[in-house]
């Protein structure tokens, strides 16, 4: 009977350890996954430092750190480094395990920024100096947001913003035309062209323009001279025209035609000398000098270089100097009747001088 008691009381004493499960201590608990990002929105092709050092195991320690990064890439490690080729919202998900398998998760979206496209449009491949030339980066475009900023930098030194500018290039060459864009998250892309800035082309050609001098006048008595004296002191003259007028109201008697006789003598300034008597009322001296230079193309920036060019090449000094005109009347005509007392004894005349010049004309073609 002792012996069946002391076997009972031991049977409840270890009867609980018989019982399966009761030897292995309490259940393991999960760990807890946290993790830190150094930028919730990046460009594409930038890091994102991924850091887990925070993820927790209350009865153990975490064995596992398992990364999806949300575009078919992973990585395994507390704290690691990954960026993404294309933009767009990723879900990154952290999985941790303790030393007894067991797991846990947390997720975090990131946004990936595309960067901006920048383009180039030129007026034209190759333009005139001293133009304006039309630049336009109105096509450059942002696949997940907006352009905000342009910037334009030229080869010559200066610089422009806005999506539409003009530029001048005051020097001839190839010059190199550099766009700077930003969008909406502050990314940038560049774009560069080249432009070739060529001289201007002018036609330059002689146009003969005449002008008048003051009118002489005077009154010639008959058998009478007057001699007037004038200075051309004139570039590029071509010729010099003279014309001498009278009007003689007295008819010859036995004629029925007018008789005053007058004569222009004129001498230029190179001893060249013309004459001619008439009676008609009308008497013109031409006297040619020179020809105008045949037409010529200039290559230059402007128009005022190009004359500048053609500078005094082509100056002509013919003519230049004191002409001297002599105007004599010879015969004052008669009366008009046998018996009339009406004598024609002299008449009023007028010289009209007119000189030709030869001018620059430049034209750009």
């Amino acid at each position: 009977m002792r012996e069946a008691l002391v076997l009972a009381l031991a049977l409840l004493v270890l009867g609980p350890a018989f019982v399966p499960g009761c030897l292995s201590g309490p259940e393991n608990r999960p760990p807890t996954a946290v993790f830190t990002v150094s930028a919730r929105s990046v460009n594409v092709g930038e890091d994102i430092i991924f850091d887990a050092a925070n993820s927790t195991d209350r009865d153990g320690r975490i064995v596992r750190y398992h990364w999806d990064f949300g575009d078919a890439r992973e990585d395994m490690g507390v704290s690691v480094a990954h960026s993404y080729s294309s933009g767009g919202d990723y879900t990154v998900t952290l999985t941790v395990t303790d030393n007894e398998g067991k797991k846990d998760r947390a997720n975090m979206t990131v946004h990936i920024n595309e960067f901006p496209i920048a383009k180039i449009e030129c007026q034209y491949p190759e333009a005139k100096v001293l133009a304006e030339v039309g630049f336009s980066a109105e096509n450059s475009s942002d696949p997940d947001g907006e352009i905000v900023s342009w910037k334009w930098s030229f080869e010559d030194g200066s610089t422009a913003s806005g999506a539409r500018i003009t530029h001048v290039f005051e020097e001839v060459g190839t010059f190199t035309v550099s766009l700077t864009v930003w969008d909406d998250f502050g990314a940038s892309a560049n774009a560069s062209t080249s432009i070739t800035i060529v001289l201007r082309t002018f036609n330059v050609t002689w146009a003969v323009v005449p002008t008048s001098l003051p009118q002489l006048s005077g009154t010639s008595d008959e058998n009478s001279t007057v001699n007037k004296s004038v200075a051309m002191l004139f570039e590029n003259m071509t010729g010099v025209e003279f014309r001498l007028t009278w009007h003689d109201d007295i008819r010859h008697w036995l004629l029925g035609s007018y008789n005053d006789d007058f004569l222009l003598r004129v001498e230029g300034p190179d001893n060249n000398t013309q004459y001619a008597r008439e009676m008609d009322g009308n008497i013109t001296l031409t006297f040619d000098l020179s020809e105008p230079p045949a037409p010529l193309t200039i290559r230059a920036r402007s128009a005022a270089e190009a004359l500048s060019d053609v500078g005094g090449k082509f100056t002509k000094f013919a003519g230049f100097g004191n002409w001297t005109a002599q105007i004599w009347l010879g015969e004052a005509g008669g009366a008009q009747e046998l018996a009339d007392v009406d004598l024609d004894i002299g008449n009023s005349w007028k010289l009209d001088i007119i000189y030709f010049q030869y001018e620059v004309v430049v034209t750009e073609r």
